[in-house]
């Protein structure tokens, strides 16, 4: 069954379809800053498994409602630590119940593909991280492994676990290294500050700058049309293409998967023929559904 078929009845998060080709999720938890519990992580996950194999829906956004994107994950229903530390202040309660969870051998599961299916996703469709405001901690994890960054200039960055004890270990560092350079990401790990949207863009990990919080949504919107333009099968292989170098290091080695194992699937799809025929005829492509 298709994701736009099915009925979205979630507590803590919705799903809307801004375009025939697009799935959008809103994480919608704003009065504890769109954190996380294990429900609703599986819950997303999900759906980007379901948006993987539906043939119908090419491109994935994920943002937030209120002033945060995320926060990471909620530990046993509590506001997570992050967000007393984003707020600079110092949540009693909250660390008693930390440290009752330590005590008591709890800890929070960091395995693949992570916290609302992201921080160590490996699916074959681009998502866009529609970033609306505060981001730290896991939330920061699911942005890093996203395929493309469209964040407000109010957003904030950070990676403030140092702090307290504990190190950002579901898939962020070795990512945000590789995209950000190995000083840059050792300034946000082991000082634990805030960084502002607009040093993200001058690192390379925000790819586009929105002025207003609330106009975040459209301008992901308009960066998935753009991708949507183009051939479905292109954008799996693109991606794919991409990734390989980013996670192997080895260019070479890349290049030889891409052309060897991804290339020939590619040009055998309807959609190869489709493109060069409407450029010879001077027309608009017009693309069917990826079989990849």
């Amino acid at each position: 069954m298709s994701l736009r078929a099915q009925e979205h009845n979630h507590q803590n998060f919705t799903v809307t379809f801004p375009r025939d080709r697009v799935v959008l999720v809103t994480l919608n938890r704003p009065g504890k800053l769109n954190c996380i519990d294990t429900t609703t992580s599986k819950e997303i996950a999900k759906i980007w498994e379901q948006f993987d194999k539906d043939e119908d829906l090419w491109v994935g956004i994920i943002t937030g409602s209120g002033r945060a994107f995320c926060t990471g994950a909620d530990l046993a229903g509590t506001i997570p630590m992050l967000m007393s530390l984003c707020m600079q202040t110092t949540n009693h309660q909250f660390l008693t119940e930390w440290n009752e969870m330590n005590a008591n051998g709890v800890v929070n599961d960091m395995s693949a593909p992570g916290l609302a299916g992201l921080p160590r996703r490996d699916g074959k469709k681009p998502i866009i991280a529609a970033v609306n405001g505060i981001t730290m901690g896991g939330g920061f994890e699911m942005v890093a492994n996203c395929d493309m960054v469209v964040a407000s200039t109010s957003s904030m960055f950070a990676l403030p676990e140092a702090k307290r004890g504990i190190v950002p270990v579901a898939g962020c560092l070795p990512r945000l290294t590789r995209t950000l350079g190995l000083q840059r990401c050792t300034d946000l790990a082991l000082t634990g500050r805030s960084v502002d949207a607009r040093t993200m863009y001058d690192w390379g990990l925000v790819t586009r700058l929105v002025e207003a919080p609330a106009d975040v949504v459209d301008a992901a919107v308009k960066v998935a049309d753009e991708m949507c333009s183009n051939s479905p099968d292109s954008l799996i292989v693109g991606r794919k293409g991409i990734r390989l170098s980013w996670k192997s290091g080895n260019a070479e080695e890349a290049v030889s998967t891409l052309a060897e194992q991804w290339y020939p699937r590619l040009v055998e799809g309807a959609n190869f023929a489709e493109g060069i025929r409407a450029f010879a005829e001077k027309r608009s492509p017009k693309w069917v559904n990826s079989k990849l």
